[in-house]
């Protein structure tokens, strides 16, 4: 009965390491490198005294978002989805080149800007939503009262 037992043991002790051996071998194509990367960064800036703007508009707002395809392969239909508002695809978006998002008004006030990208074929997603605000309020100052008036 004891060598049944020690059979037993070395047999369940073989295919565990059995398992464990297939599973680090799958796991293998999975760190592999990805052919690209789609990294999307953003951001809400405020001016104050932009180059063309009157000088009505004292203080001006940048909202962006930008996609750029960080690896060494084209990315093939390539979306940037800003929630709630604009997109832009590319067919092909070849390394280092980028689509953009971008608003401007006249003011500054609290605002955001949040968004995702993703393509046909998979690639890493950690780096692919985003959501980026100020909390800036920035108003042109009220005109000067004329003396008597």
């Amino acid at each position: 009965m004891k060598k049944r037992t020690i059979a037993r043991a070395a047999t369940s002790v073989a295919a565990a390491a059995g398992i464990a051996a297939a599973g680090i071998v799958a796991a293998g194509p999975a760190n592999a490198q990805v052919p690209f990367d789609l990294r999307i960064e953003g951001g809400v800036n405020c001016s104050f005294g932009e180059p063309g703007q009157p000088w009505s508009n004292f203080w001006s707002m940048h909202r962006w978002m930008k996609v750029t395809n960080d690896g060494p392969y084209d990315a093939p239909n390539v979306l940037l989805q800003e929630i709630a508002g604009q997109q832009r695809f590319a067919p092909v978006l070849k390394p280092r080149e980028s689509l953009f998002i971008e608003t401007r008004w006249a003011g500054c006030w609290p605002s955001s800007i949040s968004g995702y990208t993703h393509s046909s074929l998979i690639d890493p997603l950690h780096n692919n939503a985003g959501i980026w605000a100020n909390v800036q309020f920035r108003d042109a100052p009220a005109p000067e009262e004329t003396p008597g008036g």
